[in-house]
């Protein structure tokens, strides 16, 4: 991802609201969603980043944001701070539905973490 579209929240977790950038994101890898009357939460891997986009449909807030996990296997803190944002978010209220599925979705991957690290870095050293 080019750094002069993104905001990093961390040393490994960035966010973008650039939207062109995010939907050729989206079709290079085959992950656009086919209506946009509805939110969606995509997550998806390229090599060992994990990458998630929110769609929001709402008016007053329509648009994609996406967050990325450089490394994510290793850097779990980052997942933990991202899913703590979205803790934070939900309490205060917004996009219930949506930050929902994308807190639950980032915790799925905190607890497979160690295994997709094993995976990706051939690296059992953590079991």
């Amino acid at each position: 991802m080019d750094s002069s579209n993104r905001t990093y929240l961390t040393s490994n977790l960035s966010i973008t609201i650039d939207e062109s950038h995010i939907i050729d994101c989206l079709v290079d890898h085959e992950e656009m969603p086919v209506d946009f009357e509805n939110n969606h939460v995509i997550s998806f891997y390229v090599k060992s980043d994990f990458y998630l986009v929110l769609y929001f449909p709402e008016w007053k807030d329509r648009g994609f944001q996406m967050y990325v996990v450089e490394d994510f296997s290793v850097n779990i803190d980052d997942l933990l701070y991202l899913k703590e944002i979205f803790s934070q978010l939900l309490n205060e209220g917004y996009s219930t539905d949506l930050l929902t599925k994308a807190h639950y979705r980032v915790d799925s991957i905190i607890l497979m973490a160690k295994t997709l690290r094993a995976v990706i870095h051939n690296d059992l050293a953590d079991f």
